[in-house]
């Protein structure tokens, strides 16, 4: 204990530092499990996909969408994305995977259904830019 006290009294920068990111650490971790969602990357993502029970929802524009999606998607902009709609109501208790251009956008859609009560929430981390990044597949078209 006392070679600590003297290396915190000898190095008062790296102390401060050390203790500084600690706690901005912390902060994010405590903001971001706070946010009801998972940001999740192309591996778990996909294990969800291929459960079979999960409602895939792509929110970039049209065009985008047109030029590929992740196959099973449905498409949706942010804006249309509606909690109480019959249609996506049947997925409240399972998992809802979201995906948008570089994973900015589909947050805000994510913390607005958890908010109306959607038990299982992910949004892919990089959204679709990560998924090409690592080649995994699209299929091409209109698959609304």
């Amino acid at each position: 204990m006392d070679r600590f006290l003297e290396f915190v009294g000898n190095h008062p920068f790296l102390w401060t530092l050390f203790v500084g990111i600690l706690i901005a650490w912390v902060i994010f971790e405590v903001r971001d499990r706070a946010k009801g969602y998972l940001v999740i990357g192309n591996m778990d993502f996909t294990r969800l996909l291929n459960s079979g029970q999960a409602m895939l929802i792509d929110l970039r524009p049209t065009a985008d969408y047109d030029r590929g999606h992740i196959r099973g998607a449905r498409h949706l902009t942010p804006t249309q994305v509606d909690p109480d709609a019959k249609d996506l109501q049947r997925y409240k208790e399972q998992p809802v995977l979201l995906y948008c251009q570089a994973g900015m956008n589909s947050g805000e859609v994510a913390a607005r259904l958890i908010k109306a009560g959607y038990a299982k929430v992910y949004s892919l981390k990089g959204g679709i830019a990560a998924w090409l990044a690592e080649q995994l597949p699209v299929e091409k078209g209109k698959n609304r």
